[in-house]
């Protein structure tokens, strides 16, 4: 479903993201791991067309999207959650999930219908997104005045609202308690379920290796390993990015 070719992006002489491939099938949960500034929010810009590739190309579901806007891209099937909350304070919650419906290709009704609302089948789905994110009795409430964890679920409920079929995850758990996380794994599940494809970038390892199918790890921007969660665990190379030396593990 996505292939990095020889994926790129420096800032001056500092090579954030250098020549990384890897591919993603459809259907899967795919890790990217790895040390703090080891490149993995650069590669999700990267994906979502928030940063251009110094070289290298970026194919989804088989077209090269590298030269795309994001705007473009979320249209096609990407779709994210940010590191840091991003989401619309002043707007109700239905309102964030009604504004990244209408940011998606996928529009049942004119302009003007939209703008009324959508159609019913629209609203259908969205109070289905609410539901599924533990959000139905805050719909009317500004996302600004929910707590961290509501405020988490609503970007995630926002990026499902666009429908996508590759959603990328950065950094879902940070800040999350053990309740939540375990709530949060069930959800990444039950998504994948829907036949949307993730990505999880991720600092918390026992949902990463709960969780994923496959995993890749960067170091300094190259990729040092790639393999399922039992593989990467016993990689030395990856136990010496994450502790320092080979000995410590």
């Amino acid at each position: 479903m996505l292939e990095l070719i020889d994926l790129s992006r420096h800032f001056g002489g500092v090579k954030a993201v250098e020549a990384l491939n890897t591919t993603i099938e459809e259907g899967q949960i795919f890790g990217l791991i790895g040390p703090n500034g080891s490149g993995k929010s650069t590669t999700v810009n990267l994906i979502t067309g928030l940063l251009p590739p110094t070289r290298g190309s970026i194919r989804f579901e088989g077209e090269d999207i590298s030269a795309l806007p994001s705007h473009t891209r979320l249209a096609r099937g990407i779709a994210r959650t940010f590191q840091n909350i991003r989401l619309f304070g002043q707007l109700s919650v239905w309102q964030n999930l009604w504004v990244a419906e209408n940011g998606a290709a996928h529009r049942t009704a004119g302009r003007i219908g939209r703008w009324l609302g959508g159609s019913r089948a629209d609203r259908i789905r969205l109070r289905a997104e609410l539901e599924f994110s533990g959000l139905s009795e805050k719909a009317d409430e500004l996302a600004a005045n929910l707590s961290f964890g509501e405020q988490r679920r609503l970007e995630l409920a926002r990026a499902l609202a666009s429908r996508p079929r590759l959603l990328l995850l950065d950094e879902p758990a940070a800040g999350m308690n053990a309740e939540e996380i375990a709530a949060l794994d069930d959800r990444i599940r039950a998504i994948r379920d829907r036949g949307v494809t993730v990505l999880l970038i991720e600092h918390h390892m026992e949902l990463v290796m709960a969780v994923t199918d496959r995993i890749a790890v960067l170091n300094f921007g190259q990729r040092i390993a790639e393999g399922t969660p039992a593989e990467v665990q016993a990689n030395p190379r990856v136990r010496e990015a994450y502790l320092g030396t080979t000995d410590a593990a």
